[in-house]
């Protein structure tokens, strides 16, 4: 059980690091296409910063490895 939980970790961990990685690189794009599509003439959203697409990037990155590690460890005691 706990190893599932550690492969889930691993892949939750690793999709939101990819998706903040994305969002990070095509960052102008991206947030150009959503207020064109979604936001109104009069309406300033609010969207994240790149920085903090930087910064949660780098977080989850730490979350994969962290959870890669328990698992080569659980790996070890089986």
């Amino acid at each position: 059980m706990i190893e599932l939980l550690g492969w889930t970790g691993v892949v939750i961990c690793f999709v939101l690091m990819l998706y903040h990685r994305y969002m990070h690189t095509n960052y102008d794009q991206v947030y150009a296409y959503i207020r064109k599509k979604y936001a109104e003439d009069n309406d300033q959203a609010d969207f994240p910063s790149k920085e903090d697409h930087a910064r949660y990037s780098r977080k989850y990155s730490i979350y994969t490895i962290f959870f890669a590690c328990l698992l080569i460890i659980l790996n070890f005691f089986r």
